[in-house]
C-alpha cells in the first residue's frame, strides 16, 4: 500500500507542476500584447533650416535672373519663369503690366541680400517657407520703346519683400515661388 501513496503522491506531484507549468505560460501569453507595429516618423525634407533656406536663395536667385531677362524683353512672356514658380503666380506674373502697356522695357540686373527666414513649414510631404529678403534694383533702369530712360526719378531701389515657396509638386526638395509681398513696414532694408 505504501508504494500506492508513493506512486499517487508522484502523480500529484507531477499533475500539480504540470497544472502550474500550464498556468504560467497561460498566463504569460494571456498578459502579452503583441507589440505595435513601427509607424514611420515623417522625416523633414530639408536637414536644417540652412539647408532649407539655401535651397530658396537658389531658387529666386534664378528666378530673379529670369524675371530680369523678361523684363528686358518688354515683360509681356514670361514663360521662361514657369520652372520657378507655381501655376498660379505664373498667371499672375502674365498680366499686363506697365512695362507692356507702355511699350517699355528694362536694362541691367537685380540683386538682393537675405535678411532671414520669416518662416518655415517642412512636415516630410510638403515645404512651405517665407523669405525675408532685399532686391536692389538700383541698376536697373526702365527704358521706353526708344531707348529713353523712363525710371521713375522718385522709384524705391531697394524693396523689402517676403519671398514665399512652396514645394514643386513632383520634387518636393525643389522650391518655387507661390508668392511675393512687400513688407514695407520694416525698415531692415
Amino acid at each position: 500500500m505504501e508504494f500506492g501513496v508513493r506512486t499517487q503522491k508522484r502523480m500529484l506531484r507531477r499533475a500539480l507542476a504540470v497544472s502550474a507549468t500550464l498556468l504560467v505560460v497561460a498566463a504569460s501569453v494571456a498578459c502579452t500584447t503583441p507589440a505595435p507595429k513601427p509607424t514611420p516618423t515623417p522625416t523633414a525634407i530639408f536637414a536644417s533650416e540652412d539647408e532649407a533656406l539655401a535651397a530658396a536663395t537658389d531658387t529666386y536667385e534664378k528666378y530673379t535672373a529670369a524675371f530680369d531677362e523678361a523684363n528686358s524683353r518688354g515683360g509681356s512672356d514670361m514663360s521662361s519663369l514657369e520652372s520657378y514658380v507655381t501655376p498660379e503666380h505664373l498667371a499672375d506674373l502674365n498680366q499686363p503690366g506697365r512695362l507692356e502697356e507702355n511699350g517699355w522695357h528694362t536694362s541691367g540686373v537685380s540683386t538682393f541680400h537675405v535678411v532671414g527666414l520669416d518662416s518655415v513649414l517642412d512636415d516630410g510631404a510638403l515645404v512651405e517657407l517665407g523669405l525675408n529678403l532685399c532686391r536692389d534694383i538700383s541698376e536697373v533702369r526702365v527704358l521706353s520703346a526708344d531707348g529713353t530712360d523712363v525710371t521713375p526719378a522718385d522709384r524705391l531701389n531697394v524693396l523689402p519683400l517676403t519671398v514665399h515657396f512652396v514645394s514643386h509638386e513632383t520634387s518636393p526638395e525643389r522650391l518655387i515661388v507661390s508668392e511675393i509681398e512687400s513688407w514695407l513696414d520694416n525698415p531692415a532694408c
